[in-house]
């Protein structure tokens, strides 16, 4: 039997995962009402797609209190142009940078919107 390395594979850029707690990442499919790039850090809620399928796309900050935040993008996406992504690598369980965290519309999230993410699992430190 050879044994030996067949390859390297390394990420760029800051991510929103943390080492202090081991994170658990998804690729989640994404609304095709998505249309704008998706940075590090921004927060995502569950929407219905079609049927019984889910999709995600960005929480807002004016969004009603029964929608809540599910999950935080852990790499950039960019679903705009003929090769657009249809997932979004994403934080569902686990731990992220505070630092990095916001809405959709580019706000700080609330100490009440961190609570209701912390409930799906996924906490800000």
């Amino acid at each position: 039997m050879n044994e030996g390395m067949l390859g390297k594979f390394s990420f760029g850029g800051e991510r929103a995962a943390t080492d202090d707690h081991p994170v658990v990442i998804h690729y989640l499919p994404l609304s095709a009402t998505v249309t704008s790039r998706l940075e590090v850090g921004t927060l995502l809620k569950r929407v219905e797609a079609s049927g019984d399928d889910v999709a995600y796309e960005p929480y807002l900050s004016s969004d009603a209190a029964a929608v809540y935040p599910e999950a935080v993008v852990d790499k950039p996406c960019d679903p705009t142009g003929s090769n657009g992504e249809k997932s979004v690598a994403s934080v569902v369980h686990g731990t992220v940078k505070t630092r990095l965290l916001k809405t959709g519309d580019g706000q700080s999230p609330s100490g009440a919107q961190l609570a209701k993410l912390a409930e799906r699992g996924v906490f800000a430190v």
